[in-house]
């Protein structure tokens, strides 16, 4: 028993060294990517390095406080959370989750709505480097999309805006867990 004790903290310690030449050799990789002028690399290694730094446990509880463990039921248990959330109404999430919401109601001044040179504003400033969303459309496309686009866009934001409704396809959003992407409706 004693043996086994003294070579499983002789792997340990070996592991731990081993980590930290791995973690010294990505960060002197970060340093000359940043020195070479290349942030592409430069993020990315970044964010690898904190994605293997940050192992989330793959467990929660269910509604009755019981710890899950197994992957399909961890995913159900987010779906039904999320559903719960996302489709609940407003007065009963209020009185079940203890958020105190105030809607502003008056109506002193009317607030006009977006100039065609404020979207395309907005739209220059979009980052680039980004995930689409559930369409796939990705901001560089937008961005490169032209006068046309734009005012098409612009045409939209002024439907929507003096409606007050928004399209149904943008109730829908992607919520990553530590699992894997799960659509929303």
């Amino acid at each position: 028993m004693n043996w086994y004790h003294k070579k499983r903290n002789e792997a340990n310690r070996m592991c731990a060294t081993k980590k930290k030449e791995l973690i010294n050799k990505t960060i002197r990789q970060i340093e000359e990517n940043y020195k070479r002028n290349e942030p592409r690399k430069f993020f990315n290694e970044i964010k690898q390095l904190r994605q293997r730094n940050t192992g989330l446990p793959h467990i929660c509880k269910d509604g009755n406080n019981t710890v899950i463990t197994q992957t399909d039921k961890i995913l159900n248990r987010w779906k039904e959370y999320f559903s719960i959330i996302l489709n609940s109404d407003l007065d009963e999430l209020s009185s079940s989750y203890r958020i105190q919401i105030t809607v502003d109601t008056r109506t002193d001044t009317e607030i006009l709505s977006p100039s065609y040179k404020e979207v395309c504003s907005i739209i220059n400033k979009v980052k680039s480097n980004k995930v689409g969303g559930t369409d796939n459309i990705i901001p560089e496309l937008i961005k490169q999309g032209g006068r046309t686009l734009k005012q098409r866009i612009h045409k939209l934001i002024t439907m929507i805006w003096e409606e007050e409704q928004f399209p149904n396809q943008w109730n829908e959003g992607i919520i990553l867990t530590f699992m894997e992407p799960c659509i929303v409706v």
